[in-house]
């Protein structure tokens, strides 16, 4: 049986394009040969990583499960409470976070703000957000975003709950893709709507599109996810055309949650950001859409938060939304809006260096499947930074002779089965339960390699 590929993006071939461009968070081409050799094998369960994958390996930390104690971040914090029957060695790969340092300049810069602002403080964040799209253009082809479009808010999740509210009433049918991020569902039922779930197909060159006889035109509102999360699925510019016009004739708003956007693979040898949905139509198409976005995850400010943000094109829909956020005091606080500013006038070559590191990550996962004969239904789409396993289905391939570089000590493959077998073994990821898709698990790849070939030989080896 060959193993199964989910077209992402991502193919094993020209693995060293990703890491020709020398950079801080990168370790100079003489030490990367010698440290591969030498960090692989502090590790206990894994073999040799081949170089290739450890060219941005400096860009994560190395967190030891031995030493996660309460004062570290909820991923590894949460882990021993929440999960009792899990092993000491866990390997926490839950929480969307990435397991990097923010950039020490945005730090200094939102100390430095801390220390000389203080009292009911605001800062126009429009601008920030104007120039962070507009240097985007010079590399993907996008349009504008006009400051004044720009509406700061508290969170993604708050924004969609707030954009429910007043744009829908109790009753009303709103469509959500399937599976999606489980609070986007959330805010869906909490407000006494009834979920709609649209599917997805995917096509003969590889390309996730809607499953247009799953819409509904008796919908108010679609709150899409893009890039999903948790399939990391992008869909194509003539499916979002297609999307964007049945909404329009049918007086259904679009909600879009674009968070991950920063992390597009679209491309094997330069990972680049995902336009705004829709962004290639004319304004009159764009007219019925809140995109909603922020800094957080592709800065890893989620402790501030960093300042998140609808932009909404139409100014009576976005005079509406403002209103609403100002009533329940949800709009962005300074410091948020503070840690945007200086994420988008500092971050750029920080953030591409996280892009190629996630990028290398993400070719791992394929080589290590290819590298140890194991077939099973995955994707990672073509964005963010997550493994979505199918634990179900799982199967081996035919067997063939496991070449001098194989990754780990082959041993029995005894795949997982469940979310249960996934903890008791050490690997916590996401339930897919959380988004309605029993059997599945969504894992976090923005970590070390080593770890993500240490977890994947726990899941399928024993």
């Amino acid at each position: 049986m060959p193993c199964s590929m989910d077209n992402s993006g991502t193919e094993i071939s020209n693995l060293n394009s990703s890491g020709k461009d020398s950079s801080r968070n990168r370790p100079n081409s003489a030490q990367t040969g010698a440290q591969a050799s030498t960090l692989a094998g502090t590790m206990t369960e894994a073999g040799a990583v081949p170089a290739e994958f450890l060219a941005y390996q400096d860009v994560w930390e190395r967190v030891n499960p031995q030493e996660y104690d309460a004062s570290s971040r909820l991923k590894f914090s949460a882990v021993s409470s929440r999960y009792p029957e899990a092993p000491a060695n866990t390997i926490a790969m839950w929480i969307a976070d990435m397991d990097t340092k923010p950039l020490p300049e945005i730090s200094a810069y939102i100390a430095e703000h801390v220390q000389r602002a203080y009292g009911y403080q605001d800062s126009d964040i429009g601008k920030a957000v104007h120039g962070w799209f507009e240097a985007q253009r010079s590399f993907v082809d996008s349009n504008t975003v006009d400051p004044c479009s720009v509406v700061g808010v508290a969170s993604v999740i708050s924004a969609v709950d707030v954009a429910l509210k007043t744009f829908c009433i109790s009753g009303d049918e709103v469509m959500v893709l399937a599976p999606t991020y489980g609070p986007l569902v959330d805010c869906i039922n909490n407000n006494s709507l009834k979920v709609h779930a649209v599917h997805t197909n995917r096509d003969e060159n590889g390309d996730d599109t809607i499953d247009f006889s799953s819409l509904s035109k008796n919908a108010t509102a679609f709150v899409l996810c893009h890039p999903n999360n948790p399939t990391g699925q992008v869909l194509p510019a003539s499916c979002q055309s297609e999307l964007i016009r049945f909404c329009n004739e049918n007086g259904i708003l679009i909600i879009t949650d674009e968070i991950h956007s920063e992390f597009g693979f679209l491309s094997n040898d330069k990972p680049l950001p995902i336009t705004l949905f829709g962004s290639h139509c004319d304004a009159v198409a764009q007219k019925g859409i809140i995109h909603i976005s922020g800094v957080s995850k592709a800065f890893n400010l989620a402790a501030i938060p960093g300042a998140s943000f609808a932009i909404i094109e139409d100014a009576e829909l976005r005079a509406k939304f403002s209103t609403a956020i100002a009533s329940r005091h949800l709009e962005a606080s300074y410091l948020s809006q503070v840690a945007l500013k200086a994420a988008y006038s500092l971050g750029h070559n920080w953030l591409d260096n996280i892009r190629k590191a996630l990028g290398l990550n993400r070719k791992l996962v394929h080589f290590y499947f290819k590298q140890q004969n194991v077939s099973c239904e995955y994707t990672m789409g073509k964005a963010g930074y997550f493994l979505w396993l199918n634990l179900w289905k799982t199967a081996t391939c035919a067997d063939k002779k496991v070449s001098s570089s194989a990754l780990s000590r082959k041993g029995i493959f005894n795949p997982a089965s469940t979310f249960d077998s996934c903890v008791s073994r050490g690997v916590i990821g996401s339930d897919g339960n959380q988004f309605n898709a029993p059997g599945w698990i969504r894992l976090n790849l923005a970590c070390d390699p080593i770890q993500i070939v240490n977890a994947l030989n726990r899941l399928f080896f024993r």
